[in-house]
């Protein structure tokens, strides 16, 4: 539950009750149950790229009661497949737009574009213990 409030208080809007979701290449990718464990204990929505739409800036997750807005992604994609229109033009794992929601300031992407290189660890050796 601390880490769902905490998620939520990255908002951009910054509501209480922010929609969070865990953004995951799907079920062929070998942490997949690592991430539905953690959107599990977090109590959030698991989704993948194309559980989402970009419109006017915003991003959308498909439900059965239609579209909803999301104001906070927790990715587990590479920065390269996050959204063909500015990275890899071939990627059917992002969400077309996302970038631009996030440039617009209506997503928070809780682990921004870039922070990946803090997960290799060929970096742990130029971290002090």
């Amino acid at each position: 539950q601390e880490l769902l409030n905490t998620l939520r208080s990255v908002a951009p809007q910054g509501y209480s009750d922010a929609t969070v979701a865990l953004l995951t290449p799907g079920i062929y990718n070998s942490a997949y149950f690592e991430h539905t464990f953690l959107a599990r204990q977090m109590g959030i929505e698991i989704v993948e790229g194309r559980d989402l739409v970009a419109h006017n800036d915003k991003i959308y997750m498909r439900t059965t009661h239609g579209l909803q807005l999301v104001d906070v992604i927790y990715r587990r994609l590479d920065d390269d497949f996050l959204d063909p229109m500015h990275f890899r033009k071939d990627s059917a794992l992002g969400v077309a737009g996302l970038l631009n929601a996030y440039r617009a300031g209506n997503v928070t992407l809780a682990n921004a574009i870039g922070t990946g290189v803090a997960d290799d660890k060929a970096v742990y050796a130029f971290v002090p213990d």
